[in-house]
């Protein structure tokens, strides 16, 4: 795999060029834990910091690297590096920082797709989703609505469901998902390209997890069922991650 497979644009080089910035190597943060990342060159992962210089010159919490970053890196052996730079950013997913009223947290950058997904039967609604779309409009991403666990709906729940969709949100796309028959997950598949970012949200229950395992073929993410008292979404995942998958 090379960085071209992991998104990297013609854009990214002119910027590297025009800034002097040649010298150094690239790569795109895939994980973040509390200022430590994890970036990826294409053909190694590393576990990398941030410098003193880059800490001290952030006005906010945004200016740090996040989840789908591209930065300029200084390797110093064989499984650790220091993050020298972060790219300008084409598009930010971001919301809210909890508990600290006026400041943003960036939940990824550089996503090209969000697949914005919410479950038939227990938490669909409107004007949620219309929230997450004005999120998507907003940065830049192409939204498109997954409409998840149709094997536990009607055939009049699923045709009611899509006509009040199109009533409100004519121009979105959108797909019918059940992780259970994996229904759908081909036409999902399909939309994904190689070299683009693609992000699942949505609230707690809804499929998110379980459709990226099945996208992987593997269970990479811990998943979680509706609880039976409040009728919710138990919250599991636990941090925000990159993956590429077979295709690129």
């Amino acid at each position: 795999m090379n960085l071209s497979d992991l998104g990297f644009t013609k854009e990214l080089s002119e910027y590297l060029t025009d800034n002097s910035l040649s010298d150094f190597s690239i790569g795109r943060v895939t994980q973040e834990h509390r200022e430590r990342y994890v970036v990826t060159t294409g053909d190694h992962e590393y576990d990398a910091e941030i410098t003193g210089n880059l800490r001290f010159s952030a006005r906010s919490r945004a200016d740090f690297p996040a989840v789908g970053d591209w930065v300029t890196l200084v390797i110093y052996d064989s499984d650790n590096a220091i993050i020298h730079k972060v790219f300008p950013r084409k598009s930010v997913l971001e919301r809210q920082a909890v508990g600290k009223f006026g400041e943003v947290q960036i939940i990824s950058a550089n996503i090209d797709v969000a697949f914005i997904i919410q479950s038939i039967n227990n938490n669909f609604s409107i004007n949620r989703l219309e929230r997450y779309l004005t999120i998507c409009y907003s940065a830049g991403i192409e939204p498109v609505v997954v409409i998840s666990k149709t094997d536990l709906a009607t055939g009049t729940e699923i045709q009611n469901t899509i006509d009040a969709l199109e009533r409100r949100e004519k121009r979105v796309k959108f797909i019918l998902l059940s992780n259970i028959t994996k229904s759908g997950l081909d036409q999902i598949a399909g939309i994904i390209e190689k070299g683009k970012t693609y992000c699942a949200i949505g609230p707690s229950g809804a499929g998110k997890s379980t459709l990226i395992n099945n996208l992987l073929k593997k269970n990479v993410l811990k998943t979680g069922s509706i609880s039976e008292s409040t009728n919710k979404g138990r919250h599991v995942t636990e941090h925000r991650e990159l993956f590429v998958l077979e295709n690129g």
